[in-house]
């Protein structure tokens, strides 16, 4: 198949109905798993740590809920509907840019590919109760493996400086209304677009903040080459909790978590079409 082919293939697959009102499910479901996160960091910051602010914890704590598997495969579908929309969006979502921006927006989209992939797997073995651990002891567990290998620490201090990258990412697309493309004209003018433009910059500078710790952490694992130093971003959050004034930072970030959640709810309704 060409690359005309394939665009063009790439082009109706993206504006195609079907896709479109999975992909506002799938946005929808990913608002849902960040208002989970959110309000389980809001425990952790007030002390109560039986719950998992991770990924893999908030879809486990949805799978308790009535329905909640059924619940978790609907989220599957979501999900893959934004693997096969973000895949369009790599092929044909940055024609009209050029040079350094295109390929920035191109490797943004395929970031979160992976990203979304990752997410309908987890949600697939959660439903199907393979798995509904936290992230924490798997995240170690790969750390570990990569600290085993020949220059194991650089590989793991560059994947720390790489997520830092990532929530500075996510702070100055917030902050710079980056977001405002994927969005209608009703999301983004009126009473509806300024109550939108306040969760979204919190919550992306909120998911930038949780992120950045993260990756600080990953960081220092490499360095230390101690994998019990790195973790999840349940770990990330409780290294928070655990600093000077931690449960008033940690209630920014879950504030700022629940706003991303709430901003994804909103996207998917809004969601700017063609």
């Amino acid at each position: 198949m060409s690359s005309g082919t394939a665009a063009r293939a790439a082009d109706g697959a993206k504006d195609h109905p079907a896709l479109t009102w999975t992909a506002r499910l799938g946005f929808a479901c990913y608002g849902v798993v960040y208002l989970v996160i959110g309000w389980l960091a809001l425990q952790l910051a007030l002390g109560d740590s039986e719950g998992s602010p991770s990924k893999s914890g908030a879809l486990a704590q949805l799978a308790d809920q009535p329905f909640g598997r059924a619940l978790l495969w609907v989220t599957v579908v979501g999900f893959a509907a934004l693997v096969v929309w973000e895949l369009c969006q790599v092929v044909v979502g940055h024609r009209h840019d050029e040079g350094a921006k295109k390929v920035v927006g191109m490797a943004g989209s395929a970031f979160k590919v992976v990203v979304f992939a990752t997410l309908a797997i987890s949600a697939g073995r959660v439903a199907s109760g393979a798995s509904g651990s936290g992230s924490g002891g798997s995240s170690q567990g790969w750390t570990a493996r990569v600290l085993s290998w020949p220059a194991g620490p650089a590989l793991v201090a560059i994947a720390g400086v790489a997520i830092i990258g990532y929530a500075g990412w996510s702070a100055f697309r917030g902050l710079t209304d980056r977001w405002r493309k994927d969005l209608d004209s009703d999301g983004r003018t009126g009473s509806t677009g300024r109550a939108i433009t306040v969760t979204a910059r919190t919550g992306y500078v909120g998911r930038g903040a949780a992120f950045g710790v993260l990756g600080g952490l990953v960081v220092w694992a490499g360095l230390s080459h101690d994998a019990t130093r790195s973790g999840g971003l349940d770990e990330a959050l409780d290294t928070v909790r655990g600093g000077p004034a931690g449960p008033y930072l940690l209630a920014l970030i879950a504030l700022g978590l629940v706003c991303f959640g709430v901003y994804n709810i909103a996207k998917a309704w809004f969601l700017r079409e063609g």
